[in-house]
């Protein structure tokens, strides 16, 4: 797994042959047994930025808290896709913009797109599994806001996504978070766990964001992991971490991982 996102040599015909027969999955799993293209998740343009937010979405939470989740939302996925937001480009940091108009804007400074990212049906079914499903498309909203302008490839960034979200997953972190559900944690324990798992000192890479259901009650609905551009490939070992430059923690000293709701 730590090699799962360094750079990756030739890809076997055996593999395309998976592709081409639309196969996703298949493709995630061999991307995450040979190392993935990372590298190959490069700008065309405004490439000059320091670092992502990786933003992860903890599904019951968001969906008893956001703005409600649809009746067509999958509820198997605990840990969901929320996007991978490049921070400001050298450009608008020179032109005075700062960090919270970034965050509010995105791509609107260059460039405003309603377009849908132009991508593969099979690719587009395993974004919809794993993405929160609002009345307004999440994944229209990200790709207009921190993707477009950027001029990514769309397949290759959201393939990315998707294999970084498994990566994660499949983690002792993501394991040990899976295994809180329904249980109230403390904050430093969730910290010393994402440390211990990406042998990393740089707990404030994790940002940790809670809201309110309507019974009152304090939970997680997101997390976000903050990674050097220039290590995107080498995501997610502790290389790729860095501290975030703003905190944005917004969950107390202790909260609850919500459990899906019992459908009996």
């Amino acid at each position: 797994m730590k090699r799962a996102f360094q750079l990756w040599g030739t890809v076997s015909q055996q593999s395309v042959n998976k592709l081409a027969r639309g196969s996703v999955f298949a493709l995630l799993a061999m991307l995450l047994a040979s190392p993935i293209a990372a590298a190959q998740l490069k700008p065309a343009v405004h490439g000059d930025f320091g670092h992502y937010t990786f933003a992860l979405t903890w599904q019951p939470g968001i969906c008893a808290t956001y703005e409600g989740c649809l009746p067509s939302q999958p509820k198997r996925p605990l840990i969901g896709l929320h996007g991978l937001w490049a921070s400001r480009p050298r450009q608008l940091i020179e032109a005075g913009v700062v960090d919270r108009e970034w965050w509010s804007k995105g791509c609107d400074y260059y460039h405003h797109s309603d377009a849908a990212p132009p991508i593969g049906a099979a690719l587009l079914r395993q974004l919809d599994a794993v993405m929160p499903h609002f009345e307004h498309s999440l994944l229209l909203h990200e790709y207009d806001k921190h993707v477009q302008c950027f001029k990514f490839d769309p397949t290759t960034f959201f393939s990315t996504e998707l294999a970084m979200r498994h990566a994660v997953v499949e983690s002792a972190f993501g394991k040990y978070l899976m295994q809180q559900a329904g249980r109230d944690v403390r904050h430093d324990a969730v910290i010393a766990r994402f440390k211990s798992a990406f042998s990393t000192n740089h707990g404030t890479s994790l940002q940790l964001q809670c809201g309110r259901t309507a019974a009152g009650k304090i939970v997680l609905t997101q997390f976000w992991i903050t990674i050097r551009t220039s290590e995107i490939g080498a995501f997610p070992q502790a290389v790729s971490l860095m501290d975030a430059l703003t905190n944005q923690n917004t969950c107390p000293a202790t909260f609850r991982v919500p459990a899906w709701p019992s459908s009996g």
